[in-house]
């Protein structure tokens, strides 16, 4: 499927908060068309320019913050990416938010929730299928995130461990 690289989740291990799995949802978007090693090269800087890659602050940045991130050589200065990745920060809260209400017990959206011990958003990617279905949650992704393809958010869903089940029989992966 994927050629898996060091910094991804092993398969069935999960990103603990939710601010791990955008950091992850965001690295799709900015991977989407380029080399992985000309992501990695840029990472730690993408990091540091989009604060940790926490959705909250991610999701206040404006005009004057894409301005300045279009004319930094360290990062990936694509004006379509940096502006879907601050558009799914507001997203990426709103359905972290939805899942509260409707069962999850987090209480803030980088800790993880009291119920299960995952993230609100890797309940959410549950809800979506992806301990069953991986091309049914990809869908999904791809149909609420700005600049997330089906592919790109298969290699998401691949990167924070999720994995095809494969086999006929064997229990869905992701809800333990």
């Amino acid at each position: 499927m994927f050629e898996k690289q060091a910094w991804m989740q092993r398969a069935g291990e999960y990103p603990q908060t939710d601010q791990e799995y955008f950091a992850l949802l965001s690295r799709a978007v900015f991977s989407a068309g380029l080399g992985p090693k000309v992501v990695e090269s840029r990472w730690k800087e993408m990091g540091e320019a989009f604060h940790g890659f926490d959705p909250g602050r991610v999701k206040t940045m404006g005009e004057e913050d894409v301005a300045r991130l279009l004319s930094d050589p360290a990062v990936i200065r694509n004006r379509r990416k940096i502006e879907a990745v601050i558009k799914n920060a507001g997203t990426f809260l709103e359905q972290v938010e939805e899942r509260k209400a409707t069962g999850g017990a987090g209480r803030v959206a980088a800790r993880k929730t009291a119920a299960n011990g995952h993230s609100a958003f890797h309940d959410y990617l549950l809800g979506l299928g992806a301990g069953a279905d991986l091309d049914l949650a990809a869908d999904g992704l791809a149909g609420v995130f700005s600049h997330l393809g089906r592919t790109s958010a298969m290699f998401f869903l691949f990167s924070a461990g999720f994995r095809p089940r494969e086999t006929e029989g064997l229990p869905p992966l992701g809800n333990g």
